[in-house]
């Protein structure tokens, strides 16, 4: 099981200085930092969970470059007077897509335990 990339990411995000985000990206990207170091302190993992460690970088990385400075719009070729209500949804469906993945990586680590414990 190779977590050094995890590793790695999660240094770098551990590092990384949140002032001058929105709220909502950077509780977008503090939960899949808090996964992210879920999965990295989980040693039960094996081989054949690499999936769950690669989705954890996955998801770090995009939040990572989901944060979003406060106000300022997204492409410098946008009017300036865009509403950022269309912006909002998108970070709320990632937040909805990242927790359910998160659901999902625990509800497979629950499985796999008890599957170890019936052997």
């Amino acid at each position: 099981l190779d977590k050094s990339i995890l590793d790695d990411l999660v240094g770098k995000a551990e590092g990384m200085d949140l002032t001058g985000y929105t709220a909502e990206s950077v509780e977008a990207f503090r939960t899949a930092l808090a996964t992210a170091q879920a999965v990295l302190a989980d040693n039960s993992l094996s081989e054949d969970d690499q999936a769950t460690v690669d989705n954890a970088v996955a998801a770090l990385s995009a939040a990572m470059d989901g944060l979003t400075a406060g106000g300022a719009p997204e492409t410098t070729d946008q009017p300036e007077n865009v509403p950022q209500t269309g912006d909002h949804s998108q970070v709320l469906l990632y937040v909805a897509a990242l927790g359910g993945a998160a659901a999902l990586m625990a509800g497979m680590a629950a499985a796999k335990r008890k599957e170890r414990q019936g052997k």
